[in-house]
């Protein structure tokens, strides 16, 4: 689902980092940290070292989509 809550997003994150049950992604590619500054939303791809502006985030969780 594509999400732009920042709450969502951050709860999905901690999910793919310690449980593994979601996966954050974005066009550019995974997604490792999110942030909002100035009504923006910026998230941090994995591998990039900084900060980008994105519409909005793909959350898979593993009832759906992450197990195909």
């Amino acid at each position: 689902m594509q999400s732009t809550n920042i709450r969502q997003i951050k709860a999905a994150l901690r999910d793919q980092a310690f449980l593994g049950t979601s996966r954050v992604s974005c066009p550019m590619g995974p997604v490792v940290a999110i942030s909002r500054r100035k009504g923006r939303l910026r998230v941090m791809i994995r591998g990039w070292g900084c900060w980008y502006s994105v519409e909005s985030v793909r959350i898979e969780t593993a009832g759906f989509q992450l197990l195909q």
